[in-house]
């Protein structure tokens, strides 16, 4: 087998990008993305693939049917797997802590890919449908 490849995801939304390439076997060192409720259907996805990997699926299907609370349910998974989710908005002035934790969470390990989507609510006809400037002016644009 070779050598597994790590890869940051930004403006990483609820992970279509992360989820092709860790069906390749990529391993995500970060993701960054500024919606809360995206940051947690990250971390539930990569829940799944480490409770499938450790035969423990029994907890994901648990959690989804409401069996188990959330807490109860992230306590079954590694810290470091539940802390690999930036909830952050990529600025001038958070990029300095991004780096940081990025530099935490890889310790010795090269980052060999960037990943990342453009925010899709600017450039998507559904969002554009719903707000009455089309987008104009959403930074998100830009």
């Amino acid at each position: 087998m070779g050598k597994v490849l790590n890869y940051i995801d930004l403006f990483a939304g609820a992970g279509g990008l992360s989820e092709g390439f860790v069906r390749q076997g990529f391993r995500a060192v970060a993701h960054v993305e500024m919606n809360k409720e995206a940051c947690d259907t990250l971390v539930t996805r990569a829940a799944y693939y480490n409770l499938k990997e450790n035969s423990c699926i029994d907890n994901y299907w648990d959690y989804l049917k409401g069996n188990i609370s959330k807490n109860a349910f992230l306590s079954k998974l590694p810290r470091e797997l539940v802390n690999t989710e930036i909830n952050s908005e990529i600025s001038e002035n958070s990029i300095g802590g991004i780096f940081e934790k990025i530099d935490a969470l890889k310790k010795d390990d090269a980052i060999d890919v960037i990943i990342g989507g453009p925010p899709c609510q600017a450039y998507s006809l559904v969002g554009r449908s719903r707000d009455p400037n089309k987008m104009e002016g959403d930074k998100r644009s830009y």
